[in-house]
């Protein structure tokens, strides 16, 4: 999954659910960049929202966040 990918989820949300809270309930998967690096993050497939990878420990999560910038 891309941002773009999760941006039409978030909208399809909004559109069927209005203001409704989304469980994350359904898979998730890594969000990557365009060029094939991971975030970090994860993507929810039925909402779209965005968060950390709760797979990776607190030490991936802090070095996957300083190389991006």
């Amino acid at each position: 999954m891309n941002r773009d990918q999760a941006g039409r989820l978030q909208e399809v949300w909004k559109t069927k659910h209005g203001d409704k809270l989304c469980q994350h309930t359904r898979v998730i998967d890594s969000l990557f960049e365009r060029n094939g690096q991971t975030t970090g993050n994860v993507g929810c497939h039925e909402c779209g929202a965005i968060f950390p990878d709760p797979r990776l420990n607190p030490k991936q999560e802090r070095q996957s966040r300083t190389s991006e910038h």
